[in-house]
């Protein structure tokens, strides 16, 4: 058996290998160790081969977490009965990663399951940014048939690959081996994805003349100009890579993969990896989890189909206005007609993945429960249809032909799956009663044996006159007729005797046998009939594969539309009128979406802001000049980093078609959005503080344009602070001279307010000082702040005392040297600090401070002044 095991591992060095003992899935050596570790499992050795196991019929829990910890596994059966003193044949049947798992318990229902590939070309192409070299990157989910590919220019590749990966987020991953060569940074950014499994290919394996034939081969054509590609497209090798991977994992069953989607940046918001971050899209930084994150103040949605949609429309926000505006009237048809909003609301509930339905029926993956399923959702369809058709929604756009195609499939599903089937094949319940004669017939044999015997001895027992003639049974003989001694001579010559006892012969009759052959084959064939009958079911299913699809995607729109209206009338959200003039970002009394959903109602503050990447404003004829770039100050926890989230998040909610937090909102669709917002070390990469801040920068100042949305907050800080301000006043320069994007930068240099520019306006937020107590009042108006009030901010942070009372002293002696003499940095106090307690950083200054405050002016010499002055000089700098 051991040989057997090596034999069929050697196959499979890459996979976790369940290989079926029995009842159990047994692993050895260091497989079983490391599987012990990750599942928690008890470690045995027999021969001193270290094992472990699972039981079968739970194997589904342990292969799910092993697909979560990045594992794959392959299933190995027993294809034969065991023999005694014989080997069991064994095969591996199945093999199941993380990007290609299609079974729904191992899955995330309203998360997308995708399988990625990343490839460079070696040759220049013609791609989105002309002729050059450039990175294809592909994925798919074979659970839903979903298929995208894009590029970039290779120049681009660290960024561009974040970007991707972290908007795509891919359970599993194809990598071109020689890419780790070329990009110094490429190991480390993929060290942080641990949970993404990464499988590594040799450079031939992206051979594109190989790759393109796969594709036209699975698709059915003879080029793929359909698809937007020509030859060398440098999407073509990962998407052929995806395909062979997943006939490989899923032995060629992959049928409903019909098409692939073409993509580039242009098309969507720009969202670079930090952005998407800092701004909490989908996933928060404390857990990553979807709580207290844009996702979660606007998902209403009801179905996993709208949930998967909502994800991907965050994270690709539309930037033309006739795209956005189409969006937005759906919304407006569901927000203004809540009556109907509210029965469609009800009956999307009963609507069940049906997108992951077609997919499994595809793959041969299903069981009657998925039908029922299905059958389930069309009838929730049908009633939804109705309700729109009333009201002429631009919802659910089927033809005629469609619909009655529909109304045939639920028709099929009502006549052929049982109501009470379940997910076995092997229980005779599969099929509904009254669909095939042939199974009602070996379910009536195997569910009224009994009634059929008894009426079979009913009828012997007539026509022979035998009134006691007796059925019975037993292993040996089967069923046989027992008669009486006394009435053997009245037993017919069809009887076949075969036995003779004291008081009683036993017989057998050629109806008997066929009875009980129909009886004991009745189970066996009604297994193998109704799986026959499934399969003609589900065949004819997939012949509306593609309606099947459409639908989904329509019922998705659907979902996603009533969510936004549902998160609009819940929270008293507008309409924002999307312009095309201007660049204009104008938003009256905006709300944060994601705090204000998390506080009680009406405690939070609005607030508004107007910035336009143009000049001038033209609106009725009046022109007016409007700034590009906001300055904003004030003390932490004031809530400078609320309003600059809170901007940003309006103007992406616009962007992917949903009613916004805010009295009204007016925008012009930009084509990048950046948010640079806090930073902290990446020590995967190596990277300090301000060094992963001023990359951040670089990349802002980099890749913005004017029809961009910049969010700055706190530049510069991550240094001395002569250079910061210096960073900070440069790079708020640059913004506005060289770029002219609308930006909003929060700074605690208060110093920058006093830079004069037509296009900067000054923003603060407000304090109320009163008996020596700050209240954050949250409101931004006109101006520049006068202080960052960091100690009273220490305080509320439970700093001690008498820190608190020796800070104060230490900024009322620095403010005073700032007023009333020249400021003189004290250059050795750190040494001095070393060796001694307590040192104040301005005694020496406080001491001449107050000496030249006693002085009186009018009675003092030239000769006595330039005395005091070498005296002043020799404690400040003789010391």
């Amino acid at each position: 058996m051991m040989r057997q095991y090596f034999d069929i591992k050697s196959k499979h060095k890459d996979e976790i290998l369940f290989f079926r003992l029995g009842d159990f899935y047994e692993m050895f050596y260091d497989e079983a160790v490391e599987v012990s570790r990750l599942l928690n499992l008890t470690l045995t050795k027999r021969a001193e081969v270290p094992m472990c196991g699972v039981p079968y019929h739970a194997a589904k829990i342990y292969i799910s977490r092993l697909l979560r910890a990045g594992k794959k596994v392959a299933i190995c059966e027993q294809i034969t009965e065991p023999v005694a003193g014989g080997l069991t044949e064994r095969q591996v049947v199945e093999v199941i990663t993380p990007g290609t798992v299609a079974e729904e318990d191992f899955l995330e229902q309203g998360s997308d399951n995708y399988l990625a590939a990343i490839y460079c070309s070696n040759k220049k192409t013609q791609g989105c940014c002309g002729s050059d070299f450039y990175a294809g990157f592909a994925y798919i989910d074979i659970t839903t048939g979903n298929f995208y590919a894009t590029s970039f220019p290779k120049s681009d590749f660290n960024e561009q690959f974040l970007k991707e990966i972290g908007r795509v987020a891919p359970k599993e991953i194809l990598i071109q081996q020689s890419l780790q060569a070329e990009f110094p940074l490429f190991k480390k950014m993929l060290s942080e994805y641990p949970q993404m499994l990464q499988n590594f290919y040799p450079d031939w394996s992206f051979n594109p003349e190989q790759a393109e034939k796969r594709l036209c081969g699975l698709f059915g054509t003879e080029n793929l100009k359909g698809f937007s590609l020509n030859t060398d497209s440098p999407e073509i090798p990962p998407a052929a890579l995806l395909v062979q991977y997943l006939e490989e994992t899923s032995f060629k069953n992959i049928p409903h993969i019909s098409g692939i989607k073409i993509y580039t940046e242009s098309d969507f918001v720009s969202l670079d990896d930090s952005t998407r971050k800092n701004l909490e899209l989908v996933y928060n930084l404390r857990d990553n989890t979807t709580a207290y994150t844009l996702f979660e103040a606007v998902n209403y949605t009801r179905t996993a189909m709208g949930q998967r949609l909502l994800r991907r429309r965050i994270n690709y926000p539309l930037n033309k206005k006739s795209e956005i505006d189409k969006r937005l009237e759906k919304v407006d048809c569901l927000y203004r007609d809540q009556k109907t909003a509210a029965a469609v609301y009800g009956n999307l509930s009963s609507i069940l993945d049906i997108e992951r339905l077609s997919g499994r029926i595809a793959m041969k993956k299903t069981h009657g429960k998925d039908l029922l399923a299905l059958k389930q959702s069309l009838e929730a369809v049908m009633k939804i249809g109705s309700l729109l058709k009333e009201k002429n929604f631009q919802f659910l756009q089927i033809s005629a032909e469609e619909e009655s195609s529909l109304f045939e499939m639920h028709a099929l599903l009502e006549a052929s799956i049982n109501e009470e089937c379940t997910v076995s094949f092997t229980d005779g319940r599969l099929i509904k009663k009254g669909f095939s004669e042939e199974a009602d017939r070996l379910k009536s044999l195997k569910e009224n044996a009994h009634g059929i015997l008894e009426e079979y001895l009913y009828q012997e027992r007539k026509s022979t006159g035998i009134n006691n003639l007796k059925i019975k049974y037993n292993r040996m003989m089967g069923y046989f007729l027992e008669v009486s001694l006394g009435n053997v001579s009245a037993v017919p010559d069809y009887f076949i005797r075969q036995r003779s006892l004291a008081n009683v012969d036993r017989f057998t009759t050629e109806k008997l046998k066929q009875i009980e052959d129909d009886i004991n084959s009745a189970e066996e064939n009604l297994i193998e009939i109704e799986k026959k009958l499934f399969a003609e079911v589900c065949s004819k299913i997939m012949l509306k594969n593609k309606l099947l699809n459409k639908l989904a995607e329509e019922i998705a729109e659907l979902d996603v539309s009533h969510s936004f209206a549902k998160a609009a009338v819940l929270n008293a959200w507008t309409r924002p009128e999307l312009v095309d003039y201007a660049g204009v970002l104008n938003i009256v009394n905006g709300r944060h979406p994601v705090v204000e959903k998390h506080l009680p109602s009406g405690e939070f503050v609005p607030n508004s802001i107007l910035l336009s990447s143009d000049t001038e404003k033209t609106c009725g004829g009046t022109k007016t000049e409007i700034p590009s770039f906001a300055l904003i100050t004030g003390p932490n926890m004031a809530g400078k980093s609320t309003f600059l989230r809170q901007t940003a998040l309006i103007a992406l909610l616009a962007q992917i078609g949903s009613f916004v937090p805010a009295e009204k909102a007016e925008i012009s669709p930009v084509d990048k959005i950046f948010c640079r917002v806090g930073a902290s070390d990446n020590l995967a990469r190596g990277e300090s503080t301000f060094l992963v801040e001023m990359t951040e920068t670089a990349y802002i100042l980099n890749s913005a344009t004017k029809n961009s949305l910049v969010i700055m907050d706190e530049v510069g800080r991550g240094t001395s602070t002569e250079d910061g301000l210096a960073i900070a006043q440069a790079v708020s320069e640059y913004l506005l001279n060289k770029i002219g994007a609308k930006t909003l930068f929060a700074t605690h240099y208060h110093e920058l307010s006093r830079l004069e520019h037509k296009r900067m306006t000054n923003l603060k937020l407000e304090v109320l000082e009163a008996d020596g107590k700050i209240v954050f009042l949250k409101k931004v108006t006109s101006g520049a702040a006068e202080s960052s009030y960091g100690i009273h901010v220490a305080g509320l942070a439970g700093i001690p005392e008498e820190v608190l009372r020796r800070a104060e002293n230490l900024l009322h002696a620095a403010v005073q040297l700032k007023k009333n003499a020249s400021y003189i940095e004290n250059t050795s106090a750190s040494a001095e600090l070393q060796n001694t307690e307590s040192i104040s950083l301005f005694s020496e200054e406080e001491m001449i401070l107050n000496e030249l405050l006693s002085i009186n002016t009018d009675n003092i010499t030239p000769l006595e002044a330039l005395q005091i002055i070498s005296g002043w000089k020799s404690k400040l700098f003789g010391r």
